[in-house]
């Protein structure tokens, strides 16, 4: 199975309507290096993933596979709690947290933690 952010760079890419060849006349990222970041065979440094995304116009927290929104990046908080539910980290759980100015309790952050994993475990 290809890593998450070898897919999403592929998907970006042919969603931006561009062809690897191009992406290197505006990169000067060789298109075998893009190929071998798109089948899962290397993975960029930050420095080449921040260039493919501003080009493709698509987040790092998206093609990292922290979100399934690829315009939304996520604040720290947010990016340690979907590291932290992936590892089955329960300290979600005794984090505080409100919506809409109610408190969630223990239930329904467990409700909450429940439907995030499934949500992680289906995009992959």
């Amino acid at each position: 199975m290809l890593p998450t952010y070898a897919g999403r760079l592929k998907e970006a890419r042919t969603k931006a309507n561009l062809t690897q060849v191009q992406v290197k006349s505006h990169t000067g990222i060789n298109n075998k290096t893009l190929s071998g970041y798109e089948n899962g065979i290397a993975q960029p440094d930050y420095e080449t993933l921040n260039k493919l995304c501003t080009l493709y116009g698509v987040t790092i927290d998206w093609v990292l596979g922290n979100t399934n929104n690829p315009n939304s990046a996520l604040n720290d908080t947010e990016r340690a709690l979907v590291k932290a539910i992936e590892l089955g980290d329960d300290s979600f759980l005794d984090a505080e947290f409100t919506i809409n100015g109610r408190e969630l309790t223990r239930a329904d952050k467990e409700k909450l933690q429940a439907m995030a994993r499934l949500l992680l475990l289906q995009d992959r």
